[in-house]
């Protein structure tokens, strides 16, 4: 069964929320701050790194050593310091790395959605760096994507699991006099573990056959991202 649905509607359901706190940031940005600070908000693209899945062994080809992912995160602050913010929300990211694994339709896609929850601890006079920890859903899936007959798909293999990630996060434009909105740089590593990557259903030849090899993280991001707080 394809998931392209749910995740578009994932997607969407989390731009909804997003949009009113970015209107928020955007607006207060020349605004005396509150005791407690604004809202965190970002839209990032960039590529992703996932080894594991480089690792593989098909019974014909391999999958590319980089993809693109996308996702947006929400955060709000929770605790204030002396010299640092805590803020929690949540993340929202889908990706997906190209083959040259010939399938009936098309070429093999690999596909990763993550939805969880996340914290960004920011540090410094003006909030700027942060260290970010989260906790969430993955789902990943192997599928054959038709360019030539608009959406339909052949879905190989999938799986659902539970895990997280670390990382850090520059808000570049932040550290510039009277910028609060604009670019930031952020990197993570989520760990998580999918198991045996195999034949689920065999629609002409095998394609992972009995079993390819196991799949884990970490998977890499690095996110290029426009933020507001």
């Amino acid at each position: 069964m394809s998931t392209r649905g749910n995740w578009t509607s994932a997607m969407m359901a989390l731009i909804l929320v997003a949009l009113p706190w970015g209107g928020q940031a955007v607006a207060q940005d020349t605004a005396e701050e509150p005791p407690w600070g604004y809202s965190r908000w970002e839209f990032w693209l960039g590529p992703m790194f996932w080894p594991g899945l480089a690792d593989l062994e098909p019974e014909a080809g391999r999958f590319d050593d980089v993809g693109l992912g996308l996702g947006v995160g929400v955060h709000v602050p929770v605790r204030r310091f002396e010299n640092s913010d805590l803020l929690v929300g949540v993340d929202f990211s889908v990706g997906a790395t190209e083959s040259n694994i010939d399938g009936f339709l098309s070429d093999v896609m690999a596909r990763h959605f993550y939805f969880g929850v996340g914290s960004k601890w920011m540090f410094g006079q003006d909030r700027s760096v942060s260290l970010d920890a989260g906790i969430g859903f993955h789902q990943a899936d192997m599928a054959e994507v038709s360019t030539t007959y608009w959406g339909m798909e052949y879905e190989i293999w999938s799986k659902s699991r539970l895990g997280g990630y670390l990382g850090a996060t520059w808000d570049i434009s932040r550290s510039l006099p009277g910028k609060k909105n604009g670019l930031s740089l952020s990197f993570k590593a989520h760990f998580v573990d999918f198991g045996e990557v195999y034949d689920e259903d065999t629609l002409f030849l095998p394609i992972f056959g009995s079993g390819a090899g196991q799949l884990g993280g970490p998977i890499y991001m690095v996110q290029v991202a426009y933020s507001a707080r």
